[in-house]
């Protein structure tokens, strides 16, 4: 099989393999509602794999060349890192809680916010007039 042919082929089947995925369903499933041959699927499964493992693999070069082009690798790359200072675990980053109401009662410290529901404060009003 020629370059050429493979690649026709390999993407006709890319695409069939990428509305497998979208379907949600099994592969054996999918394919048997699609009418394809769950042995030509997983045959070109395990192609387009090995291929896509190969070309991770050779990352650094070219993905395809001409017949009058030399095979190069890719220019490198530099990669540089920076130092970054994180605040000390002393620091607190959470926001710091300041009640609007503090109610005292024997050992009992009750601190609550303007933002508290009715509901709420009728529980607690119920709770501390129980005692």
């Amino acid at each position: 099989m020629d370059k050429i042919t493979h690649q026709v082929r390999a993407e006709h089947w890319a695409k069939i393999m990428n509305e497998c995925i979208n379907s949600g369903m099994s592969k054996t499933a999918w394919c048997r509602a699609n009418g394809i041959s769950e042995k030509q699927f997983f045959y070109w499964q395990r192609i387009l794999r090995r291929e896509a493992f190969e070309n991770s693999q050779n990352s650094s070069l070219p993905a395809t060349v001409g017949p009058d082009q030399e095979l190069t690798p890719a220019p490198q790359r530099t990669v540089s890192f920076t130092e970054i200072q994180l605040p000390s675990s002393s620091q607190s980053t959470d926001p710091v809680f300041h009640p609007d109401l503090v109610i005292r009662k024997g050992s009992l410290i009750l601190e609550i916010s303007n933002s508290a529901s009715n509901e709420l404060l009728l529980r607690i009003g119920g709770l501390l007039g129980a005692e």
